[in-house]
């Protein structure tokens, strides 16, 4: 049964195959895509743990814990959770984002991403989160909506950047 875990270099094989399959998917839009290789693994790990803890940080983040999904040694996916809000993670961003790797979409590894990742939320001590997601994406939204997820708005974005649904979770 798929878990979540903490960032590990038990996991960095298949976390770098599906780096490999996020680069080569061209219809993916995720923008976030870590430059990481094998050389540089081992920072990225470092880098994670310096962001949950509030070190590091680059201007305009915030503290967020990082968790992938898993399955014995196989990478699925990656949820972000982000431990407060700032105006841009209020507008557009949210408290969680998650991905799946390409080759394991449409097996239901998103709707559990989501699940576990606001059971960590709540750990994190989060009552109510914000979840965003393109306005086109109908797959996420209706990710989001099965865990509960309530639209309050559709935020407008400028520069030809793509609108953003904004649900609600109460967790």
């Amino acid at each position: 049964m798929p878990q979540l875990a903490k960032p590990s270099a038990k996991y960095k094989e298949s976390f770098l195959e599906a780096r490999r399959e996020f680069i080569d998917d061209k219809t993916y839009k995720y923008q976030h895509l870590p430059e990481v290789d094998a050389a540089g693994f081992e920072a990225y790990l470092n880098e994670r743990t310096d962001h949950e803890l509030g070190r590091n940080l680059p201007e305009g983040f915030v503290p967020a814990s990082d968790f992938w999904l898993v399955e014995k040694d196989k990478y699925l996916g990656t949820t972000n959770i982000r431990h407060r809000l700032n105006q841009n993670l209020l507008d557009v961003g949210g408290h969680i984002g998650y991905h799946i790797r390409p080759s394991e979409r449409r097996k239901g590894y998103g709707t559990l991403i989501l699940k576990l990742a606001l059971i960590e939320a709540k750990k994190l001590g989060l009552s109510r989160v914000l979840i965003t997601c393109d306005e086109e994406n109908i797959g996420s939204a209706k990710i989001i909506e099965k865990n509960g997820g309530v639209l309050e708005n559709i935020f407008v974005q400028s520069n030809n950047l793509p609108n953003k649904k904004r649900y609600w979770i109460e967790i």
